[in-house]
């Protein structure tokens, strides 16, 4: 069983171990460049809640995607940037578009108007979703970096938010059901 949910602060742990298991390819298109196992586990320590939020794709229990979403309002003021990662077995699956999409819904319930994102030049999965998002892309050397400028949060996405969240939290709930049911 899959469910796509908004990650905890308690949840850190899943998700430096989802980006451990990038393979060599999909660590150097997430992070745009090699970076170390100590680089990860650095990062994902000092990772400031208060202006990041974490979606992903759980399967059985074990996070497979995320989409990181950081904003913060007084250095980008109606502004965010997102970055993305989906291991090899769940690629070519929709996990990316429907991370991407619950991302931006997100942001633009919060008030944010454009989200920024930088990809590979070679990237062409992240070229396919900015253009199914609507985002501009604009070339900077091998990279290419992508805007997508987003709505205002209306009744109905609010809900829907608050929808996928109620969703994402039975669905957690049924993942960890096994283990309550071996313990019982």
């Amino acid at each position: 069983m899959s469910a796509i949910r908004k990650l905890l602060p308690a949840e850190r742990g899943p998700y430096r171990a989802h980006l451990l298991r990038l393979d060599k390819a999909d660590r150097y298109a997430r992070f745009t460049g090699t970076v170390s196992d100590e680089v990860i586990i650095k990062h994902c320590e000092s990772l400031d809640w208060t202006r990041t939020a974490l979606v992903g794709l759980f399967d059985r229990g074990e996070l497979r995607g995320a989409v990181e979403l950081c904003f913060d309002r007084l250095l980008w003021p109606g502004a965010a940037e997102l970055a993305i990662s989906v291991e090899k077995g769940f690629q070519g699956r929709g996990v990316g578009s429907t991370l991407v999409r619950r991302s931006l819904s997100i942001a633009a319930n919060r008030g944010i108007r454009q989200v920024h994102m930088m990809c590979l030049s070679d990237n062409t999965r992240m070229r396919a979703l900015s253009r199914r998002f609507g985002g501009t892309m604009e070339r900077d050397g091998g990279e290419f970096a992508i805007t997508f400028d987003l709505p205002r949060p209306s009744q109905v996405s609010l809900a829907l938010e608050a929808f996928e969240d109620g969703a994402g939290a039975v669905n957690a709930m049924l993942d960890g059901l096994p283990a309550l049911l071996k313990a019982a």
